[in-house]
């Protein structure tokens, strides 16, 4: 196999957990050209990947949408003339694309809505992790990824690694990070929790620093203002290789199930997760770093493979019944482990 392209169109988490993926086949294939397709605001993350040749974008929901964007994009791919697919993504369109760009050998998984389109289909463990259940594809090759192997791992660049004074972070690493937001709301813990364990770090001696995209700066901002010490807030004003440098310095995550949680495990920062309506055992539990999970056990949880605007059932104990006590504890139990 010359030439080989990964699919990974979902979210910013999925496409750091398929990263040992990708890297496992410049290990068994170094002469291979190995590219990788994803949605383009996740491009940055991965372009300085030593294993990957390019790094192509499926805009799904802009210039490649419907009908004409996926005839576009089957076309280029075919000119490419790959001899291998591997699609993680579980989706009919992703699996569609790679049949109509006459991929003679496409491997997915065989409880894929689009499962039809591949030539080789494999069984998906639920009970696997995320990491485990990407590396499964291989054994479509033969292969069995050795443990070693398995871990997420991301290149930081140097530029925006060298720009962490700018924003006000010492660089001797000696910052906490807290990331309140989610795309779903029932896996967001109370703003306030944050603004809790924050300030209990920074009486602790630590940089308290909030983080966030630009639809979370209302978020951060409420966060903010219920610190006893002023944070350095960062939401809406990094990229996502800022996000990472600033992550791969950081002593530690205070995060939700979120994919800058998956992040500050693949550059090896330790994590506090908060999980409300999703369960670590859907597969995602943090990986790659020291963790500490908190969560309450309710026989309504998971309510979703995902989350909702609102809980469901209205009370939203998952996340109001998960302390600011026990989070500062988990939170000071990693740092004084590290």
């Amino acid at each position: 196999m010359k030439r080989v392209l990964i699919v990974q169109t979902a979210y910013l988490g999925d496409v750091v957990l398929s990263q040992p993926l990708w890297a496992a086949v410049k290990t068994y294939w170094p002469e291979a050209q190995v590219d990788v397709l994803v949605q383009p605001q996740w491009a940055s993350l991965i372009e300085q990947d030593a294993a990957l040749a390019e790094v192509l974008v499926f805009d799904k929901r802009k210039h490649d949408k419907g009908l004409a964007g996926l005839l576009r994009l089957s076309r280029d791919l075919r000119r490419r003339h790959y001899d291998l697919a591997l699609c993680p993504h579980p989706s009919f369109r992703s699996a569609l694309l790679l049949a109509m760009a006459r991929i003679p050998h496409r491997v997915g998984f065989a409880d894929s809505a689009g499962r039809f389109f591949f030539t080789d289909r494999v069984h998906r463990d639920t009970s696997q992790h995320e990491v485990d259940r990407v590396l499964s594809l291989t054994t479509a090759l033969g292969w069995r990824v050795p443990n070693e192997q398995r871990t997420p791992r991301l290149v930081i660049n140097p530029e925006a690694a060298g720009r962490l004074a700018s924003w006000g972070l010492p660089e001797d690493g000696r910052y906490v990070c807290v990331h309140p937001g989610s795309v779903w709301a029932t896996k967001r813990w109370l703003p306030e929790g944050f603004a809790a364990v924050l300030s209990a770090l920074a009486d602790d001696g630590y940089t308290p620093v909030v983080l966030g995209g630009r639809d979370d700066i209302e978020l951060a901002n409420i966060v903010q203002d219920h610190c006893r010490t002023l944070p350095v807030n960062l939401a809406g004003r990094l990229s996502l290789t800022e996000l990472t440098a600033v992550l791969s310095r950081a002593a530690l995550l205070v995060t939700n199930d979120s994919g800058p949680m998956h992040i500050a495990g693949a550059v090896g920062t330790p994590v506090a997760a908060v999980f409300g309506s999703t369960t670590p055992e859907l597969g995602y539990a943090p990986v790659g770093s020291p963790s500490r999970i908190l969560q309450r056990h309710l026989p309504c949880r998971p309510c979703g493979p995902h989350g909702y605007r609102s809980c469901p059932l209205d009370h939203f104990h998952c996340m109001r019944h998960v302390t600011e006590a026990e989070v500062t504890a988990a939170a000071r139990e990693l740092l004084t482990a590290e």
